[in-house]
């Protein structure tokens, strides 16, 4: 099964970026089967995003919703989602937004200034264990 290189750019997989000319208003149904494509992978991966304050919301609910239904596929497979936000002054912001799209999913999540802190950080959640993984999902399931 193939990545839509349109939407995500797997060149450096296991980290997975999403091409921030892919963020339109309605993006959120392909991120959703993109993201069904990516799981099926069966192999560990971390997704790197540029934060985007235009997304709307009913994208960000859809794709919320997405996870927390996915949560234990994610949890087995996905290691963090690393958003970037080049200013300091908006992180704190972007780490809330992050957090209540992500809320319930199982998903570690960082706000990081760059694509190179970001690539620091990928082998770092890489190594988080699919065990692990597994025993969150099944405590926040419950």
């Amino acid at each position: 099964m193939e990545l839509d290189e349109r939407f995500f750019d797997a060149s450096r997989f296991p980290l997975v970026r999403l091409r921030s000319r892919a963020v339109t208003a309605g993006y959120a149904f392909a991120w959703c089967a993109q993201m069904r494509r990516l799981v099926s992978l069966a192999t560990p991966f971390v997704l790197v995003a540029a934060h985007d304050e235009s997304e709307t919301a009913d994208d960000a609910r859809l794709r919320a919703a997405w996870m927390r239904t996915h949560r234990a596929t994610l949890a087995a497979y996905c290691r963090g989602v690393i958003v970037i936000e080049p200013r300091i002054e908006a992180r704190a912001a972007t780490r809330e937004t992050l957090r209540a799209v992500t809320d319930g999913s199982g998903v570690r999540t960082v706000v990081v200034s760059s694509m190179r802190v970001a690539g620091e950080l990928a082998p770092v959640l890489l190594k988080h264990t699919a065990s692990e993984s597994r025993a969150a999902a099944r405590t926040q399931a419950r």
